[in-house]
């Protein structure tokens, strides 16, 4: 008999658009290729989604997210553990609040990923305020799960203090990416391309890049670096109103080819976010050979150090604007390890492969049979 796994999350790309739910997709896929698993999926959208070559049983609960979050997702939770009740020898991957409803109930073969952990990362004591609710939630599952996934870094560190009993049930699982060829990249060329890739909020510093563009421009570097800004979001219209330079392409929304083409071609990624998990777009970044400055939050310093790019303080616009400097001036040689560093590092730590078999590991450490489960 094959062992069961069920896996509860609120979204699967591209039908919900999210770091979790392109996790989500990217994770089930690697699964799959597990045969002795039978994956049971349980999402909000009104009809399967995933490909029907793998082989996939996609239990649908039709959900409108819409109004008030805590209380829709404790909504959505409570149908979800209805469906839980009726595979007791299953083993229960939760994304998000996907889990939350009588945890304590069966609470000892759940397993949490809250990525990020956002709410505990607030800039400001308004920002602790408003998120109050939602750490509440998080310190539940946290306590009543049998384990819960950390994606590294300080994120380990935020997970230590908020479970009161035992950290033996934290488990260092980072993201991952697909294997790609490696792009020819010229280290020579007198002007950079550079590249963001993220939502237009407030949390992933978007200011911090504009502010800085408009200093190196002002410093003399117009003409030696061309920006590609990609993404949409609430901050979208204001920050392309008031920052208009000849040096930036504001791309919007991207598609998968697209994307693709700037990894290939761009030298430099940029990420100055205030507060992060383990951001899949530096790993992509990374796979195609690019260096990074982005902010030392969340996991990034287990993706990006001095020999693959730059770690500055969260907000710092001149540490930001002085490692887009930093780099500039390097040699030739020396983009080119930097380069080879991130792409090395990728391919050895966080490739699906390895992730995959990280979480395989983690179910087969929970089976009643198994002398390590908890159970």
């Amino acid at each position: 008999m094959k062992r069961q796994l069920l896996f509860c999350t609120d979204g699967i790309f591209p039908h919900a658009v999210g770091g979790m739910q392109k996790h989500s997709l990217l994770l089930i896929e690697q699964l799959v290729k597990y045969t002795d698993w039978e994956i049971i999926v349980i999402h909000p959208h009104k009809e399967n989604v995933l490909d029907p070559k793998w082989n996939v049983k996609e239990i649908s609960i039709p959900f409108d997210f819409n109004g008030f979050y805590i209380w829709k997702q404790y909504q959505y939770s409570k149908k979800i553990s209805e469906i839980v009740m009726q595979y007791p020898e299953a083993i229960v991957y939760a994304q998000g609040f996907a889990v939350l409803h009588d945890l304590k109930k069966f609470g000892n073969r759940v397993i949490v990923n809250q990525h990020g952990l956002e709410p505990f990362q607030g800039l400001t004591s308004n920002d602790r305020l408003k998120t109050l609710p939602m750490r509440m939630m998080e310190r539940y599952q946290f306590n009543h799960a049998a384990k819960v996934i950390s994606l590294g870094g300080r994120l380990t560190s935020i997970l230590k203090n908020e479970i009161y009993y035992s950290n033996d049930k934290i488990v260092v699982i980072p993201n991952a990416v697909y294997e790609c060829e490696l792009p020819t990249k010229n280290f020579e060329a007198e002007e950079l391309n550079l590249l963001y890739v993220g939502r237009f909020a407030f949390n992933k510093g978007i200011d911090v890049l504009l502010e800085s563009i408009k200093t190196l421009n002002r410093d003399g570097y117009k003409s030696k670096l061309k920006f590609y800004v990609v993404g949409k979001g609430p901050l979208y219209e204001k920050y392309t109103s008031e920052y208009q330079f000849e040096n930036v392409e504001y791309v919007g929304f991207a598609s998968e080819e697209r994307l693709k083409e700037l990894y290939e071609t761009c030298d430099l990624f940029v990420f100055p976010t205030l507060f992060e998990g383990m951001p899949t777009v530096v790993l992509e970044a990374m796979v195609h050979g690019m260096p990074v400055i982005v902010s030392d939050t969340g996991a990034t310093a287990e993706l990006v150090n001095s020999k693959n790019g730059y770690l500055v303080d969260a907000g710092d616009k001149r540490a930001f604007k002085s490692a887009i400097q930093a780099y500039y001036q390097l040699s030739a040689d020396d983009k080119r390890k930097m380069s080879e560093e991130s792409r090395t590092k990728v391919m050895n730590n966080f490739t699906w492969d390895i992730v995959g078999r990280k979480h395989i590991e983690l179910f087969e450490s929970m089976l009643p049979s198994n002398p390590l489960s908890k159970l």
